[in-house]
């Protein structure tokens, strides 16, 4: 009987690591933040420098490009009939040249938005500059406002034009959040707005005598614009589920999610607990790997079976400036936490030195 029972488990404990093998781990992704200006404005030049760019990318490893079709300033690069084409690249289709020279190198491109912010108050925001956020000293602020439901459904147009025009399987959100500068945070104090939460909370913020996080109805306020921000990316994703197709999200954020929903409400872990993201891009922009171990570790704890999470590297950027060999130790850290890869940011720094590295660590 024991004999038998041995045998029984060792059979069971061979087809366990049969399965195993069988199942292999998805490969690690390595994906680029990319823009126009890298390329140029000129459709020929464009075009070419393109096809020896992503040729760069596919030697490197790189199987995912995100590239900015709106920009902070509220210019698109594409043709639209909501908003407005950045002038440089009238007369042409910049996203969908994009495209078709990606196509033959096998490259997956996840059309970027800048989603609130409007510095340039172009478009549908020139017509409509009540959608800005309005500073709690009534001064305007480049930035839709999340709390009102027209800016909302712009941003929102502005994305699905595109998943509807191109075939695109990604949306990349960023600055999917209230503005942080000068200070944190920046939430607007509009008179629409204040009545939507005097709506919700029985008051307004200029009404409530203390504002700390020691008065509950203040503490409703930061909630009740982190709930906006969120109610958008629930409304894109609905809006993207009556697609032909699936069209998944991906999104840029800000490295503490904790923080980050306080201070410019963008609560992504509530985002990744109700499954609204495919893919996060926490941006961890710094040279100190204990830092950015640190960080990367807690992404991948609030991702854990839910969504994609690959940190940010920053190669060159206003947090830091690295190095191919800072790079690829960043890398090495994704790997080793369980994240499922990394965006580098951005083509414009990611040059030669470091494409080799990347390359060689492919061989």
């Amino acid at each position: 009987m024991r004999l038998r029972f041995t045998i029984f488990f060792s059979v069971l404990l061979g087809l366990y690591a049969v399965n195993l093998t069988a199942a292999p781990a998805s490969p690690f992704l390595r994906a680029v933040w990319t823009h126009p200006g890298f390329y140029g404005s000129g459709e020929t030049a464009a075009a070419a420098k393109m096809r020896t760019t992503f040729e760069a990318y596919r030697n490197a490893g790189i199987s995912h490009v995100i590239l900015l079709v709106k920009s902070t300033s509220g210019y698109v690069y594409y043709p639209t009939r909501l908003g407005a084409v950045d002038p440089a690249y009238a007369g042409w289709d910049f996203l969908g040249t994009f495209l078709r020279e990606a196509a033959p190198f096998g490259l997956i491109v996840h059309p970027w938005f800048c989603v609130f912010h409007e510095t340039g108050i172009v478009g549908r925001i020139r017509e409509h500059p009540e959608w800005l956020i309005r500073g709690s000293r009534g001064e305007f602020v480049g930035s839709a406002n999340p709390a009102l439901p027209e800016a909302r459904a712009y941003e929102r147009g502005l994305m699905l034009e595109v998943a509807e025009k191109y075939p695109v399987s990604w949306i990349h959100l960023d600055y999917i959040r209230f503005p942080c500068e000068p200070a944190e945070p920046s939430f607007s104090y509009d008179n629409r707005t204040q009545a939507l939460f005097k709506e919700h909370s029985g008051t307004t913020p200029g009404e409530m005598r203390a504002k700390d996080t020691g008065n509950m109805m203040w503490d409703e306020w930061l909630d009740w614009n982190a709930d906006r921000v969120t109610l958008f990316v629930r409304e894109l994703r609905d809006d993207l589920r009556k697609l032909s197709r699936p069209v998944k999200i991906s999104a840029a954020v800000f490295p503490a999610a904790d923080k980050a929903k306080v201070m410019i409400g963008q609560d992504w872990a509530l985002w990744t607990q109700e499954g609204l993201i495919d893919m996060l891009c926490p941006m961890l922009y710094t040279n100190h790997l204990g830092f950015f171990e640190k960080y990367a570790r807690q992404a991948v704890e609030i991702g854990r079976g839910r969504t994609l999470i690959c940190p940010g590297i920053g190669i060159g950027t206003s947090h830091n400036q690295n190095t191919p060999e800072g790079m690829m130790a960043e890398v090495k850290i994704s790997r080793v936490v369980g994240a499922q890869g990394v965006v580098f940011f951005s083509s414009s720094s990611l040059g030669e030195a470091f494409l080799a590295a990347l390359t060689k660590d492919r061989q």
